[in-house]
């Protein structure tokens, strides 16, 4: 059984903001790394790599998982159906 990665399309209310919380997640984890050399501290230094290498990885994993994925909502959290409202009957 091959595994298939294709872009899915559905869903983009998801995806789209899912997306841009991994390059947002990326781009701090890049200023982080760049930002490390200029540490008073190598102590703060080395903290600030491994900050930026868990962002990194982080961002470019959600930026992913957000177009590769077939179902969102383990992954993503939807509001529940019924939120604030009741069922009829009630």
């Amino acid at each position: 059984m091959a595994l298939q990665l294709r872009l899915r399309r559905d869903n983009l209310r998801l995806r789209i903001p899912g997306s841009l919380l991994g390059l947002a997640l990326l781009a701090f984890g890049l200023f982080a790394l760049q930002q490390s050399a200029a540490a008073p501290d190598p102590a703060l230094a080395t903290r600030a790599v491994g900050l930026g290498l868990t962002l990194a990885v982080a961002g470019i994993a959600a930026a992913l998982v957000s177009w590769l994925a077939p179902d969102l909502s383990g992954i993503w959290c939807n509001s529940p159906r019924y939120f604030g409202r009741r069922k009829p009957g009630e």
